[in-house]
């Protein structure tokens, strides 16, 4: 397993797939192989009832575009947006539309299970979180931090993860803080350098513990999406019982 591993997803082949009436596109960006970190990036066809479902590690969906209506009243994601689950959270059904297009970020790998499982309700996380925020219900402010950007927290620090759209002017050195339980930086415009390599969205960087090397904003800027888990990371995964098998080979035949 790396520490720090970049991603650019414009040379990622994408799949077609389909789980029941539920039809896709899906890159493999990231496949959690060596113990790292599992990221795919989904287009989902328009459907109004993507079905229940959880996943056994942490995860961040982070919505780029489109659309996503779940059945809380109050959790209309429209992209720029970014939705939180604990491992073993189920969540769903929700719809989608609108050219539909998102990140779906893991520590390591989590698989797939349906909540039609009747052994896999049993394993639900019952203290397990969720949380949301969309980039337009947040305004930007300065946040010590992050020192020459601005940002918008869509998930506060309080919550426990973190999830922070930071805007940094041209050319500037880009210091993020410490990874502590591991961290998603996502280009959302603009573009940043890093080792040489310039990353344009979607393209993403994940740092397992620790600091990253620094990044430099481009000649426009940047504007990054810092999605950072917290301790529930550690926990979950898949473990060889039969609940991490069948999640595991759901999410195979998905993808």
């Amino acid at each position: 397993m790396l520490n720090e591993y970049i991603v650019e997803p414009s040379g990622t082949a994408w799949r077609s797939g389909q789980i029941g009436q539920l039809t896709f596109k899906c890159q493999i960006l990231l496949n959690g192989a060596d113990g790292g970190p599992e990221a795919l990036r989904f287009r989902f066809d328009d459907n109004l009832s993507v079905f229940a479902h959880m996943h056994l590690t942490s995860q961040f969906q982070l919505l780029l575009e489109g659309r996503m209506d779940f059945p809380k009243s109050t959790m209309r994601l429209r992209g720029v947006a970014v939705h939180y689950t604990d491992h073993n959270f189920p969540y769903g059904p929700f719809a989608v539309a609108e050219s539909h297009d998102m990140l779906v970020l893991h520590p390591r790998q989590g698989g797939l299970i349906t909540m039609a499982d009747r052994d896999a309700r049993r394993q639900i996380n019952l203290k397990g979180r969720h949380f949301y925020g969309g980039a337009a219900d947040a305004d930007w402010n300065l946040v010590p931090e992050f020192e020459r950007a601005r940002a918008k927290v869509l998930i506060p620090p309080v919550s426990g993860p973190q999830a922070v759209m930071l805007e940094y002017p041209p050319r500037s050195r880009i210091d993020v803080p410490d990874a502590r339980n591991g961290q998603y930086e996502i280009v959302l415009a603009g573009s940043a350098s890093i080792s040489g390599r310039r990353l344009v969205p979607p393209a993403f960087r994940y740092v397992h513990q620790g600091k990253g090397d620094p990044l430099e904003a481009g000649p426009d800027g940047v504007t990054l999406m810092r999605l950072a888990f917290d301790e529930d990371a550690r926990l979950g995964g898949l473990t060889g019982d039969r609940i991490s098998l069948a999640a595991a080979s759901a999410m195979e035949r998905a993808i």
